[in-house]
């Protein structure tokens, strides 16, 4: 059985959230602070963060990978130039921008998945959607499989206490409506259920993928 967090690591916006964003973001507090002197106030109301982030980003405590490319930190320095002459709302397509550049140049993630589109969506897809399929995933299991939570817990790749949580709706409470999505979950639990982590892993993609495009999460945020 694969490692769980070697497992866990192969989810593409979850790589991209817990890794690429706060590199990218840290990037950008220091390009603000080098290039435009502003304090850091100003940079977490530019940045969309609290003060105390941006002050863990330019120490270093988080997005702790620094980006050496000469070429990179120019588009850098591009990206906040825009986002510093038209405002915020450039923030999140600058951001998409160079987390691109990354992944092309192979340089943010060694996989060849990636999740498209802007940050708020992958971090949408990580706090929202993913707990959402885990849960759906977790309970099938169960109801028509008949694996127990240990069972559960190797399959996808999580912890026991994180599948207790998904079973408990302590996690991924926001109900799916559509009933053909619901049946695409099912299609995918039993798949995951007659294969291995690989498995768990496409098809938790196969599903996010078809949550984004549609509207059929209740509560989900816009």
């Amino acid at each position: 059985m694969s490692n769980i967090k070697n497992f866990m690591e192969k989810i593409p916006c979850e790589y991209i959230v817990w890794n690429v964003l706060p590199t990218i973001r840290k990037e950008f507090a220091k390009s603000l602070m080098r290039n435009y002197n502003f304090n850091q106030n100003k940079i977490a109301e530019i940045l969309e963060l609290t003060p105390s982030a941006v002050s863990q980003y330019l120490s270093n405590k988080r997005g702790v990978v620094d980006i050496i490319d000469d070429q990179i930190l120019v588009e850098i320095d591009k990206s906040v130039k825009n986002i510093v002459t038209k405002g915020s709302a450039k923030f999140s397509t600058e951001t998409c921008r160079i987390c691109t550049i990354l992944k092309n140049k192979k340089l943010a993630i060694n996989k060849s998945t990636y999740c498209k589109g802007c940050d708020k969506i992958c971090e949408t897809a990580v706090w929202e959607i993913l707990p959402v399929i885990r849960k759906e995933f977790s309970k099938n299991l169960i109801k028509y499989h008949k694996f127990n939570q240990k069972k559960v817990s190797e399959v996808l790749g999580l912890s026991e206490a994180a599948v207790s949580r998904y079973l408990s709706r302590k996690r991924g409470n926001i109900k799916i409506s559509d009933k053909k999505i619901k049946e695409e979950i099912q299609k995918s639990t039993t798949r995951i259920a007659e294969g291995n982590s690989k498995t768990a892993f496409e098809e938790t993609c196969r599903i996010c993928t078809i949550l984004k495009s549609s509207e059929s999460i209740i509560g989900l945020k816009k």
